[in-house]
């Protein structure tokens, strides 16, 4: 287009703006309300144009409006800004959503004249991002009658200027620009111009009723508010020289006539540029459960967007709309079962279209493998009980990227499409496919499709721009001639509008554009081809964000802390029910399941929320531990028949027998004895009696007795520590650890292999800068190591001196923070626990710990949902070095042939691995949105684990599960040592043992950790009446054969394993 053209369309677009004045025929004001603070608070009088008299959120308000008797026949609407965002029912039954781009609601579509209409509205004084509004008011409350045809020829010259601008040097843009040109030719014969009337019109381009709720807005959302704003007012304005007076008929006959040119124009030209391309729409309203304001918040804004959806689908036939998240719905299951028994309708007609079949959309690297498994276990269940259907795509537009056993698990729930946005934000690397095959671990694939919209992301706008853009970035043109296009305002929810409605249906089949339909996202991807698509094995990595995997660490460490109190709460309620007839408390620990599902929501999760959110998730996830731990104990308790006092049952969670090792609370004895009388080595340590004989096992699944006793076995194995050069000494008869004076790893050796661990002093503790360019809570940028100090040396003492248990502090102290740390090992133990209390009191900073070891590899393991992504240690390519931050669970590990170190943890995920150097993010201090993230006291562990062999043959995978499920203990008489399991062959590991959630069976979950296939075989004690194997969604399929009490397994690598065990 050149600078004539361009010069011609910006006057168009001037033009157009001025129509939008004339969208109104008639208004009348609604004058007097009555405010309420909500919870059952006084109602007192207040009038339009006040403030409200109190700033509190929510907020009621109330009126009673008439319609003006001479305006009986016509048309009415309600024209509303209240002061923030809210809900909105009028007593005609109409409901909705009130936010910068919904705010009319259908009064009458041909009035009486005289009627009256109920306004209630609750409202809090934010805007649709959470942002404050500081002085609400009552801005804007009227009945209108609107000027149809001026408002349907607004949008008819908007489409095509938009598509003048999109289409650029195309020929067809110049041929629109002719159509332009002739509408408003026609239009300007009889288009009034007398100054009153054309004064009287011009004034209201000044009328701001949003005023700083829009202009809080992020930039392209405040772009797209049509309001009619000229800008700031000059020095002065006149009075409206008269109220506002509909067209007069000559005028009316001129905005037909600009319409009919406008329709010939593009028929005309429809043969000489057909439409090109297709692009599928679908409806949806991306809601953030949490992240700009609290879980209380987004469920007010589920309910405001679901009632918003469904008035628009009252008056678009065409309109079809999706919605993920099993969690919103249940809230307005649960808020408003009226409003929620709309939806069920609109479900069952094919039009509103549950999609993705979890309880939230997750994050999707951080959460366990049982974990996401739970996610899509109670989202597809919530949707096939309410709506009768499960969803078969993954709706996950906005995750910060996924793990690659997300595919296996997505098949064994059934879904076998996948659909996300976020790859598109990639900062370094532009992710090679849009339409692709997505393969997993094991080797499960999914249908993967994304798209590219220049505007605004997955929350599309309906205009030419995006769909053009999208058209055109769309690259699996030659697999599949469609792509799709999710469409409506997001992330604050809200939902499409009817301003995209209405372009929809003029963008169909619009010259030189792609062709455009309605589409419910399933019957899009069951279109998809799966032959033929390029394949991505492996991790879908963000190369963004990866401060998430760090910000707001309590968060994290909780997340860790539910995750295994729940699978030890599970698997011995389950065993006390088989053993003890005991009752399986299914409706707590659903209710426990759903809470930590909650909190694994996108933005919760990975920190990037504001404090409000994140205090409450700290609270929530508390609760689920204490929850969980209680269920556990009272299990326990259970099954060895109460007795407080006298004697303990110790319990291990894991698939595999342990060592006895475990610390009993409270125990005033002077030592313990087996159920034979043989007494136990012990250790009094500050926790209570430390319990340790590496060479007696606790059954997997399973238990043994001990008793009080007045004495100590003697220790088969010890360990010591002692001060040394201002530094100290651990030792046992496999490592020897020098901790120097500063409070650093000096030395680690390895006394069985006869090798040093470490290249150089380990446990480095360094503080970058930290100010990423752009999302300060979510990213770490590449360049952040430029700018790094080493915390000052520490002062060390023997804390323990064994034998059973010892332990050596170091405590430094850094700026306004300080850091304690605990060497501490176990005699017998391979594993030195490094416990780490930060009392953090930095901004803009992020402390890790570096441990260069003698190991070289090109690869290094890091451990994921039910496996572990092997990622490189160069960086050769930019895909290698944007992985320099990255997501591991309960280990990270870098092995050669014959010898490995992992770095274990209990609730940090941040990590690295660079040549011979693993590294661990341990807290940041970023200032948005919260400004006191990780402010406070952070307590965790991790450890060093070196090993012989390579971490698939070392028990790396074991010693990760016992730093984060240590066998536990609970006062009772417990019957002799028993355990549900015992394996042989390919070793596996836990993933969940759980009642199932029909009838009276067990569902025994294992998993392949380690990559490896073969045969395992379990011993089941008490043996089952049958087995068989199921989906995640526990559906019984091909039956096992039971010899014996023994089932013989062939797994392949990486493979999830669901048994259903019938008594």
């Amino acid at each position: 287009m050149d600078d004539r053209d361009r010069q011609r369309l910006e006057r168009f677009v001037r033009r157009i703006g001025d129509l939008r004045l004339w969208r109104n025929a008639l208004e009348s004001p609604v004058e007097r309300w009555l405010f309420s603070a909500g919870g059952g608070g006084a109602w007192e009088p207040v009038s339009l144009g006040d403030r409200w008299p109190r700033v509190e959120t929510p907020v009621l308000l109330r009126a009673e409006a008439r319609v003006p008797e001479d305006w009986a026949g016509r048309p009415v609407e309600l024209e509303l800004w209240l002061g923030g965002e809210g809900f909105v029912r009028l007593s005609n039954g109409v409901t909705g959503g009130l936010n910068p781009f919904h705010r009319s609601f259908p009064v009458a579509r041909e009035a009486r004249g005289g009627e009256r209409v109920g306004v209630e509205a609750e409202v809090v004084s934010k805007g649709l991002f959470g942002s404050r509004v500081s002085e609400p008011r009552l801005s804007r409350a009227a009945l209108v009658v609107p000027e149809e045809e001026v408002r349907a020829l607004e949008l008819d010259l908007s489409v095509v200027a938009e598509a003048c601008l999109a289409l650029g040097g195309h020929d067809a843009a110049a041929r629109l620009l002719d159509v332009l040109q002739e509408a408003f030719a026609r239009l300007g014969r009889r288009w009034p111009t007398a100054t009153e009337t054309v004064v009287a019109r011009h004034l209201l381009g000044y009328r701001d009723p949003l005023g700083e709720v829009a202009r809080a807005l992020p930039g392209p959302y405040a772009e797209k508010v049509t309001d009619l704003g000229l800008g700031p007012e000059p020095w002065s304005l006149p009075s409206p020289p008269r109220p506002l007076e509909p067209l007069p008929e000559g005028a009316r006959e001129a905005v037909r006539e600009a319409r009919r040119a406008v329709a010939e124009g593009l028929a005309g030209l429809r043969g000489e540029h057909p439409p090109a391309g297709r692009v599928a729409l679908t409806g949806h309203a991306h809601l953030d459960l949490a992240w700009l304001w609290p879980l209380e918040e987004a469920r007010r804004k589920a309910r405001r967007t679901f009632a918003s959806v469904l008035g628009l689908m009252d008056r678009y036939g065409e309109f079809a709309f999706n919605q993920s998240s099993a969690q919103m719905y249940a809230w307005v299951e649960e808020d408003d079962p009226g409003l929620f028994a709309r939806v069920r309708e609109r479900v069952r007609e094919g039009r509103w279209e549950p999609v993705g079949g979890s309880w939230v959309e997750p994050d999707c690297q951080m959460p366990s493998g049982e974990s996401f498994v739970r996610q899509l276990l109670h989202g597809q269940r919530y949707f096939e009980r309410r709506f009768g259907r499960r969803c078969s795509v993954a709706w996950l537009p906005d995750s910060f990227g996924f793990s690659p056993g997300v595919p296996q698990l997505l098949r064994g729930a059934g879904i076998r499409g996948f659909f996300t946005y976020k790859l598109n934000w990639n900062e370094t690397d532009r992710f090679p496919h849009d339409l692709f095959v997505w393969e997993g671990l094991d080797g499960s694939r999914v249908v993967a499709h994304s798209f590219d919209n220049p505007g605004i992301d997955y929350n599309g706008d309906v205009v030419p721009h995006d769909l053009l853009g999208t058209w055109r970035n769309f690259r699996g043109k030659r697999h599949h001639p469609e792509t799709l296009f999710s469409f409506g305002w997001g992330d604050g929810g809200g939902g499409p509008s009817e301003r995209m409605l209405e372009a929809y249906g003029r963008l169909k089949e619009f010259p030189a554009l792609p062709r455009l339909r309605m589409a419910r996202v399933e019957e899009f991807f069951s279109a998809l081809p799966e032959e033929g698509l390029p394949r991505w094995v492996g991790e879908l990595y963000l190369e963004l964000h990866r401060g998430t995997l760090t910000t707001q660490g309590e968060i994290k460490r909780l997340n860790r802390r539910a995750e295994h109190r729940l699978l030890e709460a599970e698997a011995f309620c389950a065993l006390a029910a088989l053993r003890r007839g005991a009752p399986y408390p299914a409706e707590e620990l659903g209710r426990l399941w759903r809470t930590l599902l909650l909190n694994q929501f996108h933005d919760i999760l990975p920190g990037s929320s504001i404090r409000e959110v994140c205090e409450e998730a700290r609270r929530q996830l508390e609760g689920v531990v204490s929850g969980a731990a209680g269920l556990r104990g009272r299990a326990l308790r259970g099954i060895s028949g109460g007795g407080a006092g006298s004697s303990w049952a110790v319990a291990n969670a894991a698939l595999w027998p342990r060592p006895l090792s475990v610390v009993l609370p409270g125990a005033g004895c002077e030592g313990v004895e087996d159920l034979s009388g043989e007494p136990l080595p012990a250790q009094r340590v500050e926790e209570g009696l430390l319990v340790h004989d590496p060479g007696r096992r606790v059954p997997g699944l399973g238990w043994t007795g001990l008793r009080p006793s007045g004495r100590r076995g003697g220790a088969r194995e010890t360990v010591r520590a002692e001060g040394s050069g201002g530094g100290a000494v651990l030792e046992n008869a496999l490592l020897s650890a020098e901790i120097g004076e500063g409070g650093a790893l000096l030395r680690l050796y390895d006394r069985e292999a006869g090798r040093e661990v470490l290249a150089g002093p380990a446990n480095r503790l360094v503080a970058y800068a930290d100010r990423p360019r752009e999302w300060e809570a979510w990213d770490i940028d590449a360049d952040y190591a430029a700018e790094g100090e080493e915390l000052p040396p520490a002062s060390v003492e023997v804390a323990e001196e064994g034998p059973l248990r010892a332990s050596v502090r170091a405590e430094r102290r850094w700026r306004g923070s300080r850091v304690a740390q605990t060497y501490r090992l176990l005699a017998g133990s391979r594993r030195l626990d490094i416990e780490t209390e930060i009392d953090w009191h930095e901004r803009r900073m992020l402390l890790r710990a570096l441990f260069p070891v003698g190991v070289r590899s090109h690869e290094a393991a890091f451990e994921t949902m039910y496996g572990a992504v092997r990622r490189p240690t160069h960086r050769n390519t930019s895909w290698d070095a944007a992985r320099f931050e990255a997501c591991a669970h309960r280990f990270c590990d870098l092995s050669e042939p014959g010898y490995g170190v992992a770095l274990l943890n209990d609730g940090r995920y941040g990590h690295s691995a660079e040549d011979n150097v693993l590294g661990i993010s341990l807290v940041r201090g970023p200032l948005y949105p919260d400004p006191l993230a990780d402010e406070g006291t952070h307590r965790f562990t991790y450890s060093l684990f070196p090993h012989p062999g390579d971490w698939t043959q070392a028990g790396v995978v074991e010693e990760a599960f016992a730093l984060n499920s240590p066998l536990f203990a609970a006062e009772g008489a417990p019957p002799e040592a028993a355990g549900l399991v015992e394996a042989e062959g390919l070793p596996l590991a836990l993933g969940a043992l759980k009642r199932a959630e029909e009838g009276e069976g067990l569902v025994l979950r294992l998993y392949e950790p380690r990559g490896a296939r073969g045969r395992a075989v379990l011993r089941l004690d008490p043996p089952p009446s049958r087995v068989r194997r199921t989906n995640l969604l526990e559906e019984p399929g091909e039956e096992v054969a039971l010899e014996g009490g023994r089932v013989s397994l062939e797994v392949q690598p990486f493979e999830v394993v669901s048994l259903l065990l019938e008594a």
